[in-house]
């Protein structure tokens, strides 16, 4: 009995300077992985094939800037609305005629246009351009043609130039209360960030539809890009109260294109989307130029005239009144949202767990 004793005593001692060298290994493994995942450069959420993803709180030096809410927040920006709901009021910034945009970088046509009256904003013009450039090079199709975006006749702006003789479209005239319909079944064409292509085939005489298949749809899934999203599909119709026109391009920059194209949004759903970030917390995009962006939103001071807004601080510079480094919109909400580039003296992001909070977000 009393060996029996001695034997099980002595077993204890073993087992228990056993377990004791098993939990030494389980917490040196544990540490070794922890360190492993941390240097991991795969985790970050900071990415070079143009995602958008939840960012880590990141410090910057931060500057502020004074937005007038009377011009920011009522519905201007790339975010503007026009629709059923909203309609866009102010005129489009440096109207430019199409004709000096069919042509590429070397002087040859690559395009052609219903009109020469048909203009846009000078910004989404550079963009069409720059997009059809690489689609002629990618296809060898000269076939596009720029059928609408906004319509000048006699110094006004009308939605299309079918609606040249419509006062409910036409800016000097009366409009609809809630959006400004044109005569062709649709919004936003007096933003001048809109356009409708169709087809030209000179060889044969015709001007078929476009309808974003074969070839074509090689503009459909790149638009996005080049700052471009197909604004009316058959699965957002209920959510833009308009049936499905492939032809219809909205213009709202690289930024804004990229997260609606990873989350699969329409324009009325991106703000329900970017209300979830903040400047402390904002949700990073990096364009498909490699560029990377920040994306928040800041809510409008009712009680003044203007809202303070913070930006990561870098030189400012601007072009034709748009500035180069950051964006600012309101869509009436009370939010305005901004988008900014990301310094590039900025310090790194710090490692970031890879977590659902790290994919593309999706609106239901």
């Amino acid at each position: 009995m009393k060996l029996n004793i001695r034997w099980t005593n002595s077993l204890c001692k073993k087992t228990g300077l056993c377990l004791a060298a098993l939990l030494l290994f389980v917490v040196a493994l544990s540490t070794a992985v922890s360190k492993s995942k941390a240097s991991d450069p795969s985790d970050s959420t900071s990415q070079t094939d143009g995602s958008s993803s939840q960012s880590a709180i990141i410090k910057y030096d931060t500057s502020y800037k004074q937005i007038m809410n009377d011009t920011f927040a009522n519905n201007s920006g790339l975010l503007a609305l026009d629709n059923k709901d909203h309609r866009y009021a102010p005129e489009p910034l440096n109207a430019v005629s199409v004709y000096q945009y069919i042509f590429n970088d070397k002087g040859e046509q690559i395009m052609t246009t219903s009109s020469t009256n048909v203009c846009g904003t000078e910004f989404m013009m550079k963009h069409l351009n720059l997009m059809i450039s690489d689609f002629v090079k990618q296809t060898g199709l000269k076939t596009i043609m720029v059928r609408n975006a906004s319509y000048q006749h006699n110094g006004r702006i009308y939605a299309t130039q079918f609606d040249v003789d419509e006062k409910k479209t036409d800016r000097s005239g009366a409009a609809n209360d809630k959006g400004t319909l044109s005569s062709d079944g649709c919004y936003e064409h007096l933003s001048g960030l809109a356009v409708d292509l169709q087809l030209y085939e000179a060889d044969k005489g015709t001007y078929p539809q476009f309808t974003g298949e074969g070839q074509y749809s090689w503009i459909v899934e790149n638009c996005y890009k080049y700052g471009f999203v197909q604004r009316y599909t058959a699965a957002k119709q209920e959510i833009t109260g308009v049936q499905a026109k492939p032809d219809h391009f909205r213009y709202v920059g690289e930024v804004y294109a990229k997260i609606m194209h990873d989350n699969d949004l329409a324009l009325e759903e991106v703000c329900g989307l970017l209300k979830k970030y903040t400047y402390e917390k904002p949700l990073t995009v990096t364009t498909n130029d490699g560029t990377e962006h920040l994306a928040y939103c800041v809510k409008v001071d009712k009680a003044k005239s203007s809202t303070t807004i913070p930006l990561p601080s870098q030189p400012e510079s601007s072009e034709d009144g748009i500035n180069d480094y950051f964006d600012v919109s309101g869509i009436g909400d009370g939010y305005l949202y901004i988008t900014s580039k990301v310094p590039q003296t900025a310090p790194a992001a710090p490692p970031a767990q890879t977590s659902a909070e790290g994919q593309p977000e999706k609106t239901e």
